[in-house]
């Protein structure tokens, strides 16, 4: 990437955007936690970082198709500087309350809706499709690792100086990243399916996504993915407190088994996922990982088998974004990854809802083995797409894979 210049720089700037973005994330619970004493207000502000996003998607792509890629990024996170630093300063004026938590919480989540998926189909335009798959695993393993520092710096800064410490410290991390912003040049992209749809088409992402089958699978895969995946630290917990009889550091272990293969994942992604079915395989192999995770007695068992679903995670985090990169036209590409990612946002919080169900009804190593295997059928009913060239199969165009 060293000839890759803006594209190196943009990294750069959401690695410390998303350390701010973790520490930021912990102050605000543990304010909403400690001020309140109410977990369902907890409950409602982690809401407020994730519902406005959502409604605001099919919006947040059609500007990211529509205007310069590089002016809505500057302008994301100039809104996420002051929604940062204005928390940040009505907690030191002792001015702080839930309602304005929620409400500014809810536009930095709409500023993340238009960011994210501009920084992802700027790499299109910033880096040839041979080193798409390295880029992906950079950008990948610089917010993964971003993400495992984040909390604990949370944790950290709210301990010792406070929750408006760790806010200006947020604010302070998105200042970093809109200069890096700033002195990198994105492209504007070549349209391939009519200037006229390019510009004005609200649903042509959706569109696209409808008629294209390769593409419907991979959104279906990228869906799932984050559905299925994201019980695992439910579980985990109940894996260690349970069936495992972990104390506090053998707990503290376990948890950092899935962040350690996703990093180690990333990492090796240009060599493990070179290979035409390497996300399949990958996707495949999580599957299995996660599902016999709770079959072992012996917890450094358990600890390998989720550094492995780890790994397939980093792997196929780095390869579906190429895949989605290589098909959808970058005219496109802003509606299409805000979609996934609305999806991928959807996902998360109704996999953690249905954890503590799961658990009820078969158990914790029961519930970590149909985690498992829902992953593997999610794989196996999206591999059109995660397989390129794949050959058609028997069940037709028209044929669209579910979850449910």
């Amino acid at each position: 990437m060293k000839q890759r210049p803006d594209f190196v720089r943009l990294v750069a700037g959401q690695a410390v955007s998303a350390v701010g973005d973790g520490a930021s994330r912990i102050a605000i619970l543990w304010w909403a936690r400690q001020s309140t004493g109410s977990d369902a207000i907890v409950v409602l502000v982690a809401l407020a970082t994730v519902l406005p996003s959502l409604a605001t998607a099919p919006l947040a792509g059609w500007l990211v198709d529509r205007f310069p890629r590089r002016t809505l990024m500057l302008l994301a996170d100039a809104v996420r500087v002051i929604t940062s630093g204005g928390l940040a300063l009505a907690v030191w004026a002792d001015s702080m309350h839930t309602a304005t938590v929620m409400v500014v919480a809810a536009f930095a989540a709409v500023a993340a809706a238009v960011f994210d998926p501009a920084m992802l189909a700027s790499v299109t335009l910033l880096v040839p499709e041979e080193q798409r798959l390295s880029a992906n695993a950079l950008l990948g393993g610089a917010v993964a690792v971003a993400g495992i520092a984040g909390p604990a710096l949370g944790g950290l800064l709210v301990g010792v100086w406070g929750t408006g410490t760790a806010l200006a410290v947020d604010a302070a991390s998105f200042a970093v990243s809109l200069l890096f912003v700033l002195a990198s040049r994105i492209p504007n992209p070549a349209s391939q399916v009519g200037e006229r749809e390019a510009a004005t088409g609200w649903t042509a992402g959706l569109d696209l996504v409808r008629s294209d089958r390769s593409i419907r699978d991979l959104v279906v895969v990228a869906a799932g993915l984050n559905l299925v995946v994201a019980p695992i630290g439910v579980l985990i917990v109940a894996l260690a407190a349970g069936p495992l009889s972990l104390g506090g550091r053998g707990f503290g272990l376990l948890e950092a088994a899935v962040p350690l293969g996703i990093v180690v994942g990333f990492a090796f992604a240009a060599k493990l996922a070179g290979s035409r079915h390497a996300a399949l395989v990958a996707l495949v192999g999580t599957g299995a990982a996660i599902a016999v995770t709770g079959a072992w007695s012996v917890p450094a068992w358990a600890g390998l088998a989720l550094v492995l679903a780890g790994v397939g995670v980093g792997v196929a985090n780095s390869a579906l974004p190429a895949r989605f990169q290589a098909k959808v036209d970058p005219a496109v590409q802003g509606r299409v990854f805000a979609l996934v990612g609305a999806l991928g946002s959807a996902g998360r919080p109704l996999g953690l809802m249905a954890a503590a169900p799961l658990v009820a009804v078969v158990g914790v190593r029961g519930a970590l083995a149909v985690c498992g295997v829902a992953l593997v059928a999610v794989a196996v009913l999206g591999r059109r797409g995660l397989v390129p060239g794949a050959p058609p199969d028997c069940v037709g165009h028209e044929f669209a894979p579910s979850l449910g």
